[in-house]
């Protein structure tokens, strides 16, 4: 299995933090991992660290900033001056079933850069999620897919493992989107820089604790980046031409 670094971000995610920790660590004890809390109001900043001091594996960034993708993109940049093989991601959340990460991070070589966890593949699971959720993400991916020339059925899952061969060649300093349109983005990316994308069917439980960062607005405005990107040509694979 290659090394690897887990890159957990979060805000406000002290009911869900410690249990998502534990999954992680049975799943694979080998790998570090970097929490990376953006000032959580409710705790969480400290559950992390106490987390980190029963567990020399674990590492807590603290930040004063906000950014669900500048936070990725720090764990990217940590991760490559550390050396390590591969890099995940995964929300704090505990919606995606973590015991799939050791399947991932060996799926990760020479031949596959990207690995997501897909919640609309074949034999993907998404339990509990309400049904206007449920439409917004598949026909979002639908769109998006369509716009930026690619064929990843979930765009928008917050789980991946990536090789860090293929980030060291992407422009990681002028990704400016966040949130969904950031995993969108770094899916494009990674095909633009001749990364092979592979994706694993999920199991997938709608959160019970706590409360979703993710709302209409934000969908909206993902939707809108991801057309400007389409006017501007910004595509996984180039148009054929005529």
């Amino acid at each position: 299995m290659p090394s690897a670094l887990v890159v957990v971000p979060t805000y406000d995610e002290v009911d869900s933090l410690e249990r998502t920790i534990g999954r992680l660590r049975q799943s694979v004890p080998h790998a570090s991992v970097l929490i990376v809390d953006d000032a959580s109001p409710d705790g969480t900043g400290e559950l992390a660290d106490r987390l980190a001091a029963e567990d020399a594996g674990i590492e807590v960034l603290h930040r004063t900033e906000r950014g669900y993708g500048s936070a990725v993109r720090e764990g990217f940049r940590r991760g490559i001056a550390a050396g390590v093989d591969a890099i995940a991601v995964i929300d704090a959340d505990g919606s995606y079933d973590v015991g799939l990460l050791g399947e991932m991070l060996e799926a990760v070589g020479e031949e596959v850069d990207l690995v997501i966890a897909s919640r609309w593949v074949p034999g993907g699971d998404v339990r509990a999620m309400a049904g206007r959720r449920r439409v917004l993400s598949q026909v979002g991916n639908r769109y998006a897919r369509a716009v930026l020339g690619t064929d990843v059925q979930d765009l928008t899952s917050a789980f991946r493992v990536y090789s860090t061969r293929v980030l060291r060649r992407m422009p990681l300093d002028r990704m400016r989107s966040d949130s969904i349109a950031f995993q969108i983005e770094l899916a494009v990316r990674v095909a633009q820089a001749g990364g092979r994308i592979v994706e694993m069917p999920v199991q997938f439980t709608e959160r019970a604790v706590g409360v979703s960062k993710t709302d209409v607005g934000m969908v909206l405005g993902t939707l809108r980046r991801v057309t400007q990107w389409g006017v501007h040509g910004i595509r996984a694979r180039p148009r054929t031409k005529p």
